[in-house]
């Protein structure tokens, strides 16, 4: 009796984490100003604010990818945003490494697959804490438009599940800037 009522609790317990969203992010409005090392891009080596350098560049929508791993699964995710850019160039792009994501891993990928986006390491190594962003989400992934209103929110477990919805993030990006 007690096994079966043991693989009961185990097996409900199973099924409601699945069903559970992971949350990570702002979902209504982001959280402001937040430095950054461009590691790639026109800033390289320098710390900056992206998020005060689109405001000022009046972009109308902005695609902040937030990655405790630096892969290939976050390169299919890059790329995809990065199509999006090349044709909408009002878009504003950036990858910060949270987590412990360093210097050395973006630069091995932007040395293989030269991304568009750049790629940069967050000056508070957990990420800006007014971002809410959840430590068991490996990419986070922020569609805001001008003013700051997030668009769309999006938070993976892992890389591979952000590199599944690639697409998806895509078309919300396209959806931001029109």
């Amino acid at each position: 009796m007690r096994v079966l009522f043991t693989l009961g609790l185990a097996l409900a317990l199973s099924v409601s984490a699945l069903g559970a969203d992971l949350k990570s992010g702002p979902d209504k409005k982001i959280g402001g100003a937040f430095d950054v090392k461009a590691i790639t891009g026109e800033k390289a080596g320098k710390t900056l604010c992206y998020v005060c350098k689109f405001g000022g560049e009046e972009r109308p929508a902005v695609v902040l990818i937030f990655t405790q791993k630096a892969d290939d699964n976050l390169v299919s995710v890059v790329k995809a945003v990065d199509a999006v850019q090349k044709t909408n160039e009002k878009l504003g792009t950036v990858v910060v490494g949270v987590g412990g994501v360093e210097a050395a891993d973006f630069e091995k990928i932007q040395t293989t697959h030269k991304l568009t986006t750049p790629l940069t390491i967050a000056e508070d190594k957990d990420g800006p804490s007014k971002y809410s962003l959840n430590k068991d989400a490996a990419v986070t992934v922020v569609v805001y438009k001008k003013g700051g209103v997030v668009s769309k929110n999006f938070a993976f477990k892992t890389t591979k599940e952000a590199a599944e919805k690639a697409k998806e993030i895509a078309h919300a990006a396209e959806d931001a800037v029109k």
